[in-house]
């Protein structure tokens, strides 16, 4: 068994914007363990903070790793990837670590008995002005995930959200440090020297006021290869100020790839079939209750209510997911349409996160599109 000590890294850089570290070249790195802790924020207002879906990596709007020479080689700008991952884990670990580690906004539920549950959050609990907070780069980046050891160095840039995207006005009331594992002894070796991975890359298609739907090309995914593509409809800043996943009436998914449409039976046209895609593309996910996929038509049907944030939890987690893993050629639209026009004069946003796949030649340090259409299964 190899022999690992950690080490903590005190930023390069650090400012109310961004956050830099740096670890130098000739260090056996632990892909696998790479992460931002031992920090504390503040809200200027005094007040508690709970947040959303995203839990504390809503606090950044970009992640970033970079070669010492400064390519950049994998990052993450939009935080909504993280609200999928973290619904991944179980009840006990929401409730248990999750909550805790990632401050995510509740979905772990008590079970009383065979009639009865209920949310597990407690008015004033796991309050994140209270917690020393993590990051797990490691998590964020599917590059540090595709990597065994990392011997060559590397930089973290960290860019925070700006406080009206975050909702509140914040301080860091401790930096942040870069946690690493290195290793000492029987330290791995890694034979591929060009690695391949994906990054999430987003689109972002608008519904303006008085429409009920759209059909509109993708132009971010052109010439690349994608794996899974996922969706949702987060309506506007003002109106869903928490960046909830809404599920509208009479709700219809559909994509076409040069021409030809993708996903069967319609498309994904119904919330069971939203969320049973989901399960089988992205994995397993833990939702609190099916009324939180869905808007309930039955009005006497309560569903669960989060105390600390206000937050009645009818029809706010309906992520939508679907595997492509093919080459995009040409076109690649959208065909998305909704019961009722769309009410508000700011419109509606539908958020496409897709899988693009890259390869990183780590001897010459470069990054490349996988651009052919012979390119192996994912």
């Amino acid at each position: 068994m190899s022999e690992l000590r950690t080490i903590l890294y005190d930023p390069q850089s650090f400012n109310a914007q961004r956050c830099v570290f740096t670890i130098p070249k000739g260090m056996n790195v632990v892909a696998s363990k790479i992460r931002v802790c031992d920090f504390e924020i503040s809200n200027s207002n005094g007040d508690q903070i709970y947040f959303n879906h995203s839990g504390v990596y809503s606090l950044l709007s970009k992640v970033s790793i970079l070669s010492l020479n400064g390519t950049e080689i994998d990052r993450l700008s939009n935080m909504e990837m993280m609200a999928i991952k973290l619904m991944h884990m179980e009840n006990a670990s929401q409730f248990a670590v999750n909550r805790q580690l990632s401050q995510n906004m509740c979905n772990s539920v008590y079970f009383n008995n065979l009639g009865q549950a209920s949310l597990t959050e407690e008015y004033g609990e796991d309050d994140g002005s209270k917690m020393s907070i993590m990051w797990n780069i490691s998590m964020m980046l599917s590059y540090l995930q595709r990597r065994t050891v990392i011997a060559e160095g590397f930089t973290v840039l960290l860019e925070f959200a700006t406080p009206d995207v975050v909702g509140f006005n914040y301080s860091f009331s401790k930096p942040p440090s870069l946690a690493i594992d290195e290793y000492l002894t029987q330290i791995p070796t890694e034979q591929n020297k060009v690695v391949s991975y994906t990054t999430i890359i987003q689109d972002k298609l608008n519904i303006s006021q008085g429409e009920s739907g759209f059909n509109k090309r993708l132009n971010s995914f052109y010439q690349q290869m994608l794996g899974s593509v996922y969706f949702l409809n987060v309506l506007n800043k003002e109106s869903n100020p928490l960046i909830n996943a809404i599920s509208k009436p009479e709700e219809k998914f559909q994509i076409s790839i040069d021409g030809k449409q993708i996903i069967p039976l319609g498309g994904i046209n119904t919330p069971s079939k939203k969320l049973g895609m989901l399960n089988d593309f992205s994995g397993f996910v833990n939702l609190p209750g099916y009324s939180s996929a869905l808007q309930l038509l039955n009005t006497s049907v309560k569903p669960f209510y989060n105390i600390n944030n206000g937050l009645n939890y009818s029809n706010k987690f309906s992520y939508g997911c679907f595997l492509l893993n093919r080459y995009i050629g040409n076109d690649f639209t959208v065909d998305y349409s909704i019961r009722d026009p769309v009410d508000s004069a700011k419109g509606e946003t539908l958020l496409v996160l897709a899988e693009c796949m890259r390869a990183y030649d780590i001897v010459n340090d470069k990054v490349s599109f996988v651009g052919s259409p012979n390119v192996p299964s994912f």
